[in-house]
């Protein structure tokens, strides 16, 4: 029997892994792994190959769409050529892009697109950003066969803000990485917190410091904490993104001196005794299309306070505090309630590891391998099976 070809599109992976580039990755080894009906052919705009997989898989180079907007226009045409060049039955985008104003050359196209945030805080992101999915996304959406996305709050907000039929999104959500697991052993916890010069005990976030994550609210709330708790620091581990002179300026309002750890971008190997040793990890963001860091947090048996909005509720379950992000007072005292009542604290551990559990890669892959051997016979939104 002839195998299905799987064009897989990957994009920024010579660079600092981001959400969606680690989402890219664990997918399509996840879903290596399952089938031996699928062949993968990986279509790279990148320069070098960071997470080796171009010895994995065949490979073909879009040439020059190692930046956005060249793949955004020239990558539509080059996207078609290699439909037609290499036989492919099926092309995925995993990074919300969609450059799939070519032809199909019937093969079915599909795209992962993780949230609407252009839609909810466009503020808080660049004009590209903002342009490609106010102009760009819904006719490229439309062009395509089937739309994936990682939460239920991200497909009411596609379906609403890109008019996309309810019947043409289908939900397959993010999964924990098997690396995230209680770290028990003292002397490596010790060692990450001494790479990055951290001092115990500590609150935690990890993610982007961008606005659109609620950073200045979090320090605000952090400052608050310290009333109550002076012995507490807080680590923001990330990397600075899009429009952080808010931030800048809460930090030196708050005058934390030594007890703010800024530590940049942090090694995917670092992160899970990073999160072990925390007390409390605070994940306040205004706007998710799924939040993976907290669902890491659990798997490392630390406490969660996070938003009670878009889709962290539906990925947290009552395995966290939720509250109001706009509230630092909330925050605070979520966070103060964990570090006063111990009993409280170990019931939220022992939830997180259970919901953690929930989330794998293994079920992510499954499903979408399902997903596309139900496309490729017959490429049109008819042939999806529904959620």
């Amino acid at each position: 029997m002839a195998l299905l070809r799987v064009g897989y599109l990957t994009y920024g992976l010579d660079r600092k892994p981001t959400g969606i580039g680690r989402y890219s990755v664990e997918l399509l080894r996840s879903m290596h792994r399952q089938s031996s009906e699928v062949e993968f052919v990986l279509l790279t705009t990148e320069g070098e190959d960071r997470h080796g997989l171009w010895q994995q898989f065949e490979r073909h180079a879009l040439p020059g769409c190692s930046r956005l907007p060249v793949l955004l226009s020239l990558g539509n045409l080059l996207l078609s050529d290699a439909i037609r060049r290499y036989r492919l039955d099926v092309v995925h985008d995993p990074n919300g892009i969609a450059p799939f104003f070519g032809p199909a050359y019937g093969a079915s196209r599909i795209v992962t697109l993780h949230d609407a945030f252009a839609f909810v805080t466009p503020h808080t992101h660049n004009r590209l950003d903002n342009w490609r999915y106010r102009v760009q996304l819904p006719y490229a959406a439309r062009a395509a066969t089937a739309v994936v996305t990682v939460s239920q709050c991200s497909k009411r907000d596609l379906s609403h803000y890109l008019h996309i039929p309810d019947e043409h999104i289908h939900v397959i959500a993010e999964g924990v990485d098997t690396r995230f697991s209680p770290v028990a052993d003292d002397r490596r916890r010790e060692a990450v917190l001494a790479k990055y010069g951290i001092k115990p005990p500590y609150l935690l976030y990890v993610g982007g410091i961008s606005a659109r994550k609620n950073i200045v609210r979090l320090i605000e709330a952090a400052v608050l904490v310290r009333r109550r708790h002076p012995e507490i620091r807080l680590v923001l581990a990330g990397s600075k993104q899009w429009r952080t002179a808010s931030i800048d300026r809460a930090l030196a309002r708050a005058d934390l001196d030594d007890t703010v750890y800024c530590t940049g971008y942090v090694d995917d190997d670092d992160l899970p005794s990073l999160y072990s040793g925390a007390e409390v990890f605070v994940f306040p963001s205004l706007y998710e299309g799924f939040g993976l860091p907290p669902l890491e947090a659990m798997a490392c048996g630390t406490p969660v306070v996070t938003s009670n909005r878009s889709s962290l509720p539906e990925v947290v379950g009552s395995a966290a505090l939720r509250v109001d992000p706009l509230d630092p007072r909330a925050i605070a005292d979520s966070i103060m309630l964990i570090l006063d009542q111990p009993h409280l604290a170990s019931e939220l551990r022992r939830q997180g590891l259970e919901r953690a559990r929930q989330f794998s890669w293994a079920q992510a892959g499954a499903r979408m391998l399902e997903l596309y051997m139900m496309l490729a016979p017959a490429p049109s939104y008819a042939s999806v099976p529904q959620d």
